[in-house]
């Protein structure tokens, strides 16, 4: 009981003195504040950033601005007394907008409102829309977009139903830079899409309306598949065979080996791995799994996960390993979209790798049966690299 009594006093205490500090930060006395002076606002890509003099003396608590978006919502954005700038956003459009600059006393009072006029640049949302590339793909289609200002911006696709009505077939969330973003599952038959841009505050760019046909596409079935092995294959790490690589099994973490593929340590850079499809397919993309997709995620984007490879495909792969034979199809890197050091991954990071990266195969690759996948750096620039599992999609041509 004695213990209890002492925790109960320190507790007390404890909040008295919060009290006494909150007091310390409240001025009761009522003063309303001095306004801020020497405005200077600097347009920017849908918003503005605002400098000013903060007043003289102790009173301020911070510096609040109020304005309004043409939809009519009212955002109020709050810089502390130790700065002497704000950056508002949330414009859909450059038409100009008069800003409400107030002090904020520790009375909680505001001072008289300065006025400042703004004009914004054109907003991300208009820059997107303007870059986007729209295609026919195997089944379905992809869009090419550019995001400069890395804005968090939404990407929706509607498609034209058997009613004439649109539908949501798909809404991508992004802020990367640039990127390729495709839209699977569709017969291939005419259809009319029509695509827009939008914000977290609403705006919304043009639509635009395409038609186009899917080109017909089916997933390679793993049945066929098996390690083509070469001198110059690798040595697979402990008892990890490279048929793992196309198991469909993301689950059972490190005590799992059967669950990821992982060459020896000493393999070095470059190297390569070879393994026969069972049939010859004009390839249209494919969807790799990193190790530790869904058991171990602080695995993703380091150690041994690969950033730089390349996909070579043949019909006559030469016996001596060499690349007589072998044509290029394409140069690969693993992107992580938040672009943190390892082994800081963001939620997007975790959410694009469970959901596999996706690799477009360009249209004018040829069929080919043998693919070759040649690892140039890692993640940890290591001398070994690891993988979950790889699926491959396009038309069998026998």
């Amino acid at each position: 009981m004695k213990h209890i009594w002492i925790t109960l006093a320190g507790l007390f205490f404890l909040l008295m003195g919060c009290k006494e500090e909150l007091r310390s930060l409240i001025n009761e006395n009522g003063v309303v504040p001095v306004p801020i002076t020497d405005v200077v606002a600097t347009n920017t890509a849908g918003g503005a950033i605002i400098s000013y003099k903060l007043p003289p003396g102790d009173d301020l608590l911070y510096v609040e601005a109020e304005y309004t978006l043409s939809s009519g919502l009212i955002q109020r954005i709050q810089s502390s007394r130790h700065s002497s700038s704000l950056e508002i956003e949330g414009f859909g459009d450059v038409n100009s907008y008069d800003i409400k600059l107030y002090s904020v006393g520790k009375s909680l009072k505001r001072s008289e409102p300065v006025v400042v006029s703004v004009q914004p640049l054109p907003p991300p949302i208009w820059d997107v829309y303007e870059s986007l590339v729209i295609q026919a793909d195997f089944g379905g289609l992809t869009l090419d977009f550019e995001n400069l200002n890395q804005a968090e911006v939404t990407i929706a696709v509607e498609k034209k139903d058997s009613l004439g009505d649109w539908a949501l077939a798909e809404m991508f969330y992004t802020s990367q830079r640039s990127g390729k973003l495709s839209l699977r599952g569709m017969e291939a038959e005419p259809s009319e899409f029509r695509v827009y841009v939008r914000d977290r505050w609403g705006n919304q760019s043009e639509q635009e309306v395409v038609s186009l046909t899917p080109l017909y596409e089916e997933r390679i079935p793993k049945e066929g598949f098996r390690e083509f092995r070469t001198p110059t294959d690798p040595i697979y790490f402990g008892s990890v065979r490279l048929s793992n690589l196309w198991n469909d099994k993301l689950t059972g973490g490190s005590s799992s080996s059967d669950s990821w593929m992982r060459t020896q340590n000493g393999t070095g850079t470059p190297h390569h791995f070879t393994f026969d499809m069972g049939v010859t397919a004009k390839l249209s993309r494919f969807i790799f799994h990193q190790r530790g997709t869904i058991d171990e995620t602080s695995l993703l984007y380091g150690g041994g996960s690969p950033r730089f490879f390349e996909l070579w495909g043949s019909n006559e792969p030469a016996s001596d390993g060499s690349y007589d034979g072998w044509v290029k199809l394409m140069d690969c890197e693993l992107v992580k979209p938040s672009g943190r050091p390892v082994p800081d991954n963001s939620a997007e990071d975790i959410e694009v790798a469970q959901a596999g990266h996706e690799y477009i195969v360009p249209l004018e690759a040829e069929a080919y049966r043998y693919l070759r996948i040649r690892v140039l750096r890692t993640f940890g620039n290591t001398d070994y690299s690891w993988w979950g599992n790889i699926a491959f999609y396009g038309q069998i041509q026998d």
